[in-house]
């Protein structure tokens, strides 16, 4: 693709907020006000459940933070393996502040305009238990269970969502069909509405917000992957294209949205290429970058995808990080009005 640019190896893009970049870069969490040619150490030395020594290493052992959300007195909260951390300015470091039992991270954290943090578990939960929402008021120092789904309801929770337009929260679960949904409630968690389940084509991963849609994809090893939109007026549910394997992850650049796909073992999704659609309107898509995966085996290396930050992106500019594909674990860059 004209105009890509590689800012650095071994790195994962976070956050960006609206032109400043965060990224963990080798073993320290930086941050950029160059669009990422240059690079400022907010922590020197992550902790060891993160701390990986080369490429291959960080894979197998799954060692990175995965994502992070910025704080009104200007720190951090982060999810990495094991753990919740937020971000000691002063000490130049992460501090663990609630170590998670089940699993290894949750898929997602999110901030209201409250400044409150939520996260859902995620883990394999073969049994079926209860699984739970926790919440924190005090900048992630501490950590509650806010919300509970009850035992035989659903496998894990892949995502939590604050809505930017209204004051609730929305929850992607899965796995079965009966286990596969969205839902949607307030801030109290009073009313638990299920806006769509019960298929495949309500397992979804990531949630993507305007003002007049919330777009998501559709994280299925069994059927044909799509994208759907619901209208928020109405609540009717819009398939929109149809794609060649599971969506994991989005990002909005300016009036752009972009949702990646994952290469994954499944008799369905065959795909040997990640794929990121965009789209200027959230109506017309097209394919407009592609990675080839790598020779490793995705059982222990990972399956391929492509990362993008959380936050908001004023830059014109698309970042990512290729993960277990071609360009793996690089920090690229690419100019939207490169996409034509």
């Amino acid at each position: 693709m004209k105009g890509e640019t590689i800012l650095s190896k071994r790195s994962r893009i976070l956050y960006i907020d609206k032109d400043i970049l965060y990224a963990q870069i080798e073993n320290y969490l930086a941050l950029s006000r160059d669009l990422g040619e240059t690079w400022e150490p907010l922590a020197v030395e992550l902790a060891p459940g993160i701390k990986s020594y080369s490429r291959l290493h960080n894979r197998l052992m799954r060692r990175s933070l995965h994502c992070a959300e910025i704080l009104d007195d200007g720190s951090m909260a982060l999810t990495g393996k094991g753990a919740i951390y937020k971000l000691d300015k002063d000490r130049k470091a992460l501090q663990n502040t609630f170590s998670i039992m089940r699993g290894s991270r949750p898929l997602n954290l999110s901030q209201n305009q409250s400044g409150a943090l939520y996260w859902g578990e995620y883990f394999r939960n073969p049994e079926r238990q209860e699984v739970n929402i926790y919440g924190s008021f005090d900048r992630a120092q501490s950590w509650s269970v806010v919300y509970a789904f009850g035992p035989k309801q659903i496998r894990h929770i892949h995502g939590v969502f604050c809505d930017p337009y209204d004051d609730k929260i929305w929850i992607t679960t899965g796995d079965e069909d009966n286990e596969s949904a969205i839902w949607r409630t307030d801030y109290q968690f009073r009313d638990m509405e299920k806006i769509t389940g019960g298929n495949q084509q309500a397992r979804a991963l990531q949630l993507a917000f305007d003002q007049d849609y919330v777009y998501f994809g559709t994280d299925t090893p069994f059927e044909t992957n799509h994208i759907f939109r619901i209208n928020r007026n109405t609540a009717k549910i819009e398939k929109i294209i149809s794609v060649d394997t599971s969506i994991y992850w989005w990002c909005r650049v300016g009036k752009w949205l972009f949702f990646s796909t994952a290469v994954e073992s499944s008799r369905v999704n065959r795909a040997r290429y990640v794929s990121v659609w965009g789209s200027p309107d959230g109506q017309d898509w097209g394919c407009v970058l592609k990675f080839k995966k790598d020779c490793w085996q995705m059982k222990y290396f990972q399956t391929g995808q492509v990362l993008f930050p959380q936050g908001e992106n004023l830059t014109g500019h698309i970042f990512y990080t290729p993960l277990a594909v071609e360009g793996d674990q690089s920090l690229q860059r690419l100019k939207i009005d490169d996409l034509g």
